[in-house]
C-alpha cells in the first residue's frame, strides 16, 4: 500500500513536470511567433497578452509589463496590471512625469537585474526617494535587455505571499526578456527604415515636383518676356489712340465752331450747320467720342494691371537668380498677393495694413516664396468665407510681417512640429510637409525669425521678423558680411 502511494506521488510529480514542460514549450512557441511578426501594433498586444497568460500558468505572476528608455524618456509600450488601473496615456514619461522618479526608472538607470521583496521596495523608497506608482507588490522582478540602441527590460510582479521566484521561474523570465529585447530592437529598426523609406519617397517626389516647377518657372519667365513685347506696343498704341481720339474730338468741335460763326452771317452756313447737327445726331458722334475716350482709358488701365501681373510673375520666377539686393517688403507682399489672388478671391478677403518701412537687403523672390506658402496655407485653413490680414511694421532694427487668418487653426499638439520636414496636417496627397520647413530655412538664412500662434476654431497668425540690412553696395553683398542697422 505504501509502495503504491509512493508511485502515485512520483506519477503526480512527473505529470506536473510534464505539464510544466508543455507550458514552457507553449511560451517558446509564442516567442517564436514574435520573431515572425509582420502585423500591426494591436496584434502585437495580443501576442504579449498570450505570453503573459502562459507565463502566469507557470509562474505566480499578477502584473507584467515591458519598459523602454527611448531618447532619455521612459516608455511602457505594454502593461498588464490586475491591481492598478493605469490609463494608456499615462504610460510615458512625457505624459506622466511621475515615471521619472519611479521604481521602473531606478531599474532602467542601473541596467541590472533586480529581485525585490516588499521590504526591499520600501527601503528604496526611504533611502533613495523612489516613488511607487500603484500598490506595492510582495515580489518585484526586473530583467534588463540592451540591444543595439535600445535599452529596456521586463517587469514581473506578484502579490501572492508565497516563496520568491524560483531558479526555473527566473530562467523562463530571462528567456522571454532576451527574445522580447531582440524582437523590439528589430521591430523598431524595421519601423524606422520604413519611415525613412517613406520620407525618401516623399523627398524624391518633392524633388521631381521641384524640377517640374523649375521648368514651369523658366517657361513662365519666357512667356512673361514674350508677352511683354506685344503688351508694350498695344499699350503704346492705346495711348496714341487716346491722343488721336482727343484730337479728333477737338477737330470736330473746331469745325462746328467755324461753321456756327459762318452761319450767323450767311444763310447757306445755317443750312450746313443743320446738316452737321443732323449727321452728328444720326451717328451719335458725341456719345462715340465720349465713350471711346472711356473705353481707351479702361483698356490702358487693364493693360497696366496685366503689365504688373507679368512683372510680378517675372520677379517670382527668378528664384535662383539672385544676389541679395535692396527691396521693399511691402512691394514683395503686393506682388505675392497678385500671384495668389486667383486662388483666394472666391472665399477670402485680403486686408492690407502696410506701415512705412525701410528697404532692406534680401533675396526678394525667396521671401515671396515664404509669403506665398503662408497665404496659400491661410486660404486652405478657411473653408468657406474668411479674412486674411497682411500687415507690416518697423520695430527697432526689425521689419515685422504678420500674416493672419480666421480659419480652422492648428491643434496645440502640432505647433511644435509645424516646421519639421515632411510634417503636415493636410490629408494625404494634399501636402508634402515641406512648405513651412523651407520657409523656416529661408527666414533663418536671412538671420530672421518666424513664429506662430494659433487657436483651434479661431485662426492662426505667423509673425516674420527680418533684420533691416542697409549701407551695403549691391555688387559686394555676396562677398562680405551684411551690415545690420544699429
Amino acid at each position: 500500500m505504501e509502495k503504491q502511494g509512493h508511485l502515485e506521488v512520483q506519477l503526480e510529480e512527473l505529470r506536473q513536470e510534464n505539464l510544466s514542460l508543455q507550458k514552457e514549450l507553449a511560451v517558446k512557441n509564442v516567442i517564436s511567433e514574435i520573431s515572425q511578426f509582420q502585423g500591426k501594433d494591436n496584434e502585437l498586444d495580443f501576442i504579449y497578452k498570450k505570453i503573459f497568460s502562459l507565463l502566469k500558468e507557470i509562474i505566480h505572476l499578477d502584473n507584467f509589463y515591458i519598459c523602454l528608455k527611448d531618447q532619455g524618456m521612459i516608455e511602457i509600450p505594454f502593461m498588464i496590471d490586475e491591481y492598478d488601473d493605469f490609463p494608456n496615456e499615462s504610460l510615458t514619461e512625457k505624459t506622466n512625469p511621475q515615471l521619472k522618479n519611479s521604481l521602473t526608472a531606478y531599474a532602467l538607470k542601473h541596467k541590472k537585474s533586480l529581485v525585490l521583496r516588499d521590504a526591499d521596495i520600501k527601503e528604496l523608497v526611504d533611502e533613495k526617494g523612489v516613488s511607487i506608482l500603484g500598490r506595492v507588490p510582495l515580489q518585484w522582478v526586473f530583467l534588463p535587455f540592451h540591444v543595439g540602441n535600445l535599452s529596456g527590460g521586463i517587469v514581473a510582479q506578484s502579490y501572492s505571499d508565497i516563496e520568491g521566484f524560483s531558479y526555473t521561474d527566473m530562467s523562463m523570465l530571462a528567456y522571454v526578456t532576451m527574445h522580447i529585447g531582440n524582437f523590439l530592437s528589430a521591430y523598431r529598426s524595421k519601423a524606422k527604415i520604413k519611415q525613412q523609406y517613406e520620407e525618401l519617397k516623399s523627398a524624391q517626389s518633392q524633388l521631381v515636383q521641384s524640377e517640374k516647377m523649375a521648368s514651369v518657372g523658366q517657361l513662365a519667365a519666357g512667356v512673361a518676356h514674350e508677352i511683354n513685347n506685344p503688351l508694350g506696343y498695344v499699350n503704346s498704341n492705346l495711348n496714341t489712340l487716346k491722343d488721336y481720339v482727343k484730337e479728333l474730338g477737338e477737330f470736330i468741335e473746331e469745325i462746328v465752331g467755324q461753321v456756327n460763326h459762318f452761319s450767323s452771317e450767311n444763310e447757306s452756313g445755317k443750312k450746313v450747320l443743320d446738316i452737321i447737327d443732323r449727321q452728328k445726331e444720326k451717328f451719335d458722334v458725341e456719345f462715340i467720342l465720349s465713350d471711346t475716350a472711356e473705353l481707351v482709358s479702361e483698356s490702358i488701365f487693364g493693360m497696366d494691371k496685366v503689365k504688373k501681373i507679368i512683372q510680378s510673375l517675372k520677379n517670382f520666377t527668378h528664384a535662383g537668380e539672385e544676389k541679395q539686393k535692396k527691396a521693399d517688403i511691402n512691394a514683395c507682399l503686393d506682388e505675392t498677393i497678385r500671384i495668389v489672388w486667383n486662388e483666394l478671391k472666391y472665399h477670402c478677403e485680403v486686408k492690407k495694413e502696410f506701415s512705412e518701412i525701410p528697404e532692406t537687403y534680401c533675396h526678394p523672390s525667396q521671401l515671396n516664396q515664404v509669403f506665398m506658402n503662408l497665404m496659400i496655407n491661410a486660404g486652405h485653413a478657411i473653408k468657406e468665407k474668411g479674412v486674411i490680414s497682411v500687415s507690416t511694421a518697423k520695430q527697432d532694427n526689425w521689419i515685422i510681417v504678420k500674416i493672419k487668418d480666421n480659419g480652422s487653426g492648428i491643434d496645440e499638439e502640432h505647433l511644435s512640429q509645424l516646421f519639421n520636414p515632411f510634417f503636415t496636417t493636410k490629408p494625404v496627397g494634399q501636402g508634402t510637409g515641406l512648405g513651412l520647413s523651407i520657409s523656416y530655412g529661408i527666414i533663418e538664412n536671412h538671420k530672421g525669425k518666424i513664429d506662430v500662434e494659433s487657436e483651434t476654431g479661431v485662426g492662426t497668425c505667423f509673425t516674420i521678423s527680418l533684420p533691416i540690412v542697409t549701407e551695403v553696395e549691391e555688387a559686394a553683398v555676396d562677398e562680405r558680411e551684411l551690415n545690420v542697422e544699429d
